[in-house]
């Protein structure tokens, strides 16, 4: 991968991970317990805060998966793939740019015959 290509995925992973850490800073989980809701008002708000709560812990994941792949790029360690160490395809990379392993390793973790670092 040349330094022209690697300087694009860092400007997108940069963008990317601020906009992740606008939206993750725009999250309010608080309850508002100022009045007594309804059984049926108090389970939808339940499984609202819930939701959201799910979304944030992925997007948590996300941004340290993109934090890492910053750090690949910095350490001149990326584009391979964590486990077998073969370059990551650049339609990969394009398409996920915190890939950090190969289709087919990745396809191990997904099957739980790997186990992520």
């Amino acid at each position: 991968m040349n330094k022209t290509e690697l300087k694009k995925i860092k400007e997108r992973l940069l963008t990317d991970r601020e906009a992740l850490v606008s939206k993750l800073s725009g999250n309010d989980l608080s309850v508002d317990d100022s009045e007594t809701p309804d059984p049926v008002d108090l389970a939808v708000r339940n499984y609202s805060k819930n939701v959201m709560l799910a979304v944030s812990e992925n997007d948590s994941r996300q941004l340290a998966l993109m934090d890492e792949a910053l750090l690949r790029i910095d350490d001149g360690e990326y584009g391979e793939c964590l486990n077998c160490n073969i370059e990551i395809t650049p339609k990969r990379l394009a398409a996920i740019p915190w890939a950090r392993y190969c289709l087919n390793c990745q396809e191990l973790v997904e099957k739980g015959m790997l186990d992520e670092d």
